[in-house]
Formats: structure tokens, sequence, C-alpha cells
């Protein structure tokens, strides 16, 4: 692209152009270049030469609507030497604005088309009007969708209108209405996989291959801890990138500047309160805490359904977890060659009951958990509120009682229980994994 439109919102990224516009902005380039100057001399001119040469556009069409003929309309081009041309750069600029008048989330043909009616771009101005296009036909017409009179327009043009076409809305209009539609932002390099979540992977390969092996049987219960360990911060570092992920598809770019989408446990908040606590809670009795955390700027979300769909991807991602964790058992026949590898199928089955132990979890609907968070943006704000101010202590109060109150506690198990068992995890592999994880 020429340096005299690099520093334009088209080529920083701030607004993207359709396909079609791109096309556009290639030939005028192409048709700039056939008339002996280089490509940053182009101008208006040569946008409106390459607009009329790419068919089946939002602008082709339009001008077609309007009964003009595109063929017609360069004979009107005043000759070069007489009108000043508008330069390329500032075409581009004017085409961003005209989109953002509009509401539209892309730049198109029907926007290049539109500024070549500004005064400020005499030349194309003057060619379109004399062939019977006028800014103000135009964008009544992208805006309405009306094909019957419109005040200004050339008799020419409304002669060609038909009875059949002044009753329906346009295939120009109906096809504008996808520019209002926010597009998906690209992952494309915003992504990463950083060096600490790849060591999680590789320290959970040799473990498992060493407890698969039984090359060194009495460092089982070693091997059982870095394997289940490693295994729950991975899945962690899922659950977590899984709610970064999706708010930035919703609107918060602000988690790719916070580093969340590298999957690396470090980013996901404070290390002692995410990480270090949950995996002492996890040598200790075997509970899943939370574990990490990502902040997400929830009014950069686009909707309600967004923000509640940020909250559901982290248990999403630890469901994916559980069950890549529950594949081997249901394999047929797992059972004929898993007695042979008896410390790796416990590991395996304690860490599967971790991970069914931090999805129900993380789904209970108190404030501070995931399964709040998904009802949260459909509730009065003054619940919001309180639940915002007394989350921490929520969390707590769950822990407390999963600890202290036998008949929860009991019941909370049992459904996990049921879940790993759902998965043909057997609860007697689970509780030698769960010995094994006590040195």
């Amino acid at each position: 692209m020429p340096d005299a439109i690099s520093q334009t919102p088209w080529a920083t990224g701030d607004v993207k152009p359709t396909r079609d516009a791109e096309n556009i902005l290639n030939r005028a380039l192409q048709v700039a270049r056939s008339r002996g100057v280089d490509a940053v001399e182009a101008d208006a001119t040569d946008v409106l030469t390459a607009l009329l040469q790419v068919p089946g556009t939002l602008a082709d069409r339009a001008i077609r609507e309007l009964g003009v003929d595109p063929a017609s309309i360069e004979k009107f081009m005043p000759p070069r030497d007489e009108v000043p041309r508008l330069p390329l750069k500032q075409v581009l600029v004017n085409a961003v604005r005209e989109a953002q008048v509009l509401g539209h989330y892309q730049v198109d043909s029907i926007h290049l088309l539109l500024v070549m009616l500004y005064s400020d771009s005499r030349a194309t101005s003057i060619a379109l009007q004399g062939a019977g296009v006028t800014l103000y036909d135009l964008r009544r017409h992208l805006q309405t969708g009306a094909k019957d009179f419109l005040p200004g327009a050339s008799d020419r043009a409304q002669s060609s209108r038909s009875a059949v076409a002044r009753t329906r809305p346009s295939d120009t209009a109906r096809s504008a209405s996808a520019l209002s539609r926010k597009p998906w932002p690209s992952l494309r390099g915003v992504v990463t996989v950083s060096p600490i979540f790849l060591g999680l992977l590789a320290t959970m390969a040799v473990t498992g291959a060493l407890l698969w092996l039984q090359v060194i049987p009495s460092l089982a219960g070693v091997l059982t801890i870095l394997f289940v360990v490693a295994g729950w911060v991975t899945s962690l570092c899922v659950h977590e990138f899984g709610h970064a992920v999706v708010a930035y598809l919703g609107g918060d770019r602000s988690v790719a500047g916070m580093g969340y989408l590298s999957l690396n446990p470090v980013r996901y908040a404070n290390v002692l309160l995410s990480v270090v606590l949950p995996i002492a809670f996890l040598l200790l009795g075997g509970i899943a805490l939370p574990g990490g955390a990502v902040y997400i700027n929830r009014s950069a979300l686009r909707s309600k359904t967004w923000d509640s769909a940020v909250s559901a991807a982290g248990p999403a991602g630890t469901l994916v977890c559980g069950l890549l964790v529950a594949l081997p058992f249901l394999v047929p026949n797992h059972a004929d060659f898993m007695v042979n590898h008896l410390d790796f199928f416990a590991a395996l089955a304690f860490l599967g009951f971790v991970e069914a132990f931090a999805l129900l979890l993380n789904l209970v609907p108190i404030p501070g958990l995931d399964g709040f968070g998904i009802v949260r943006p459909w509730l009065p704000y003054s619940v919001q509120d309180a639940a915002n101010r007394f989350g921490a202590i929520a969390i707590l109060g769950v822990f407390i009682v999963l600890w202290y109150v036998a008949p929860i506690r009991s019941a909370f198990f049992q459904a996990v229980l049921l879940l790993t068992s759902a998965v043909q995890i057997d609860q007697v592999l689970i509780f030698l994994g769960q010995q094994l994880m006590h040195l």
C-alpha cells in the first residue's frame, strides 16, 4: 500500500474494508499507473474509474437501481486540467467518515461512491451528477431502500424505475444492512502460547509416560503429584483463556494487552491466590478451587448475551479438558490393559475427578463464581452491585461450607462422582489416585 495512505484509518485497522472495496482500491492504483503516474499520486477520478469497472458491487447495483447506466458516467468527467483532483488518501479518510456516519463497521464500495459526490471531490461529483446520481438520492436510497420518486433525481433516472421496483426494498439496501453488523475481530497475531504452558504439557507427557511404563515404582507418588498438578494448572489456563477469548470476540480488546490470550498461568491474576493456594488445597484435600481469574471490561462487551457467554466460556474450557482426560476410560475394553498400568490410570482418574469437581464448583450460582456470572447480567443492578462487593466473601463461604458442613459436602461429592461415573471413571481408581497424592 502506498505511503500516501499508510496512516489512514483504513490502513491502521480502525475500520476494515470489505473485499469489494479492496479490489476497487487495487484497481484504482492500476488505473493511476496506466496513465503514467506513481501510485501515491492516485486520486478520486482513478477510484471512480475503478469503481465503474467492477460489476456486482453495492455501488454498481445502487447506480443501476437509480436508473443510471454506469458506462455513461465517465463521459461526463471534466478534463483533468480543468478541475482540481482529490488525493486518494483523502478519499479513504472521507469513506471512513461516511461509514461511521451511517453506523457501518466496514468501508465498502458504496461509501467510496458516496464520497465521490462530496464537494471536495469536484471532478467525480460533476461526472456523477451529470449522469443523474446525486448525493441526496444515493444516501436516501441506501438508508431507506426507497425506489419510488426521490426529490432531486433526474428525469432520466425517474423514468427508468419500474412500478414493481417502487413497492419493495432494494437489493442495495438489504445488502448494505450487513455493513451495520459489527465484524468479528481476527485472532491472528493476538493468541499466543506461552513457554510455561508448553512446559506444563511436557511435564504431563513425561510424568504420564513414566507412570505408564512404571520404570520407577518408588516414585509413583511424586510422579502422580506432578502429573495431576500440571494437568490441573493446564486446565486452569484453558479455563481462563476461554473467558478471555470470548471477551475479546465480544468487544473487550483489553484482554489482549493484559496477556490473557497467551495461556500463561502467571498472567491470570495473583500468582499466590490464583495458582499457589489452589494447588496447595488440591494437595491437601483434593478440592479444586476456582484458581485463576481474568479481569473483563464488561462495559465493552456487545450485549448481555455476550456477558453471560464470557462467564460460561470458562466452565466450557474445563469441560473440554475433563472430556479429554476421560477419553482413555471411554475406550472399549480399556480394563484389559488398565491392570498393567494401574498407577497411570489412577493418576488420570483422580485428575478427572478434579476436573469434574472444578466444573461443578464453578457452576454454583454464587457471586464470584462463573455460575453467578452467567445470570448476573440479567439481574437488577442493585443485586449486581451487592454481588461485586461481597463476591470474595461468598467464595470463602462456599469453601467453608464444603469443608465443614458434612451433608452439603457429601451431596456435592456425590454429584461429582456421578459425573465421573458418567464417563466411566471408576471410583476405586479415583481413591487410589488420591492416595498416591498423599506421600
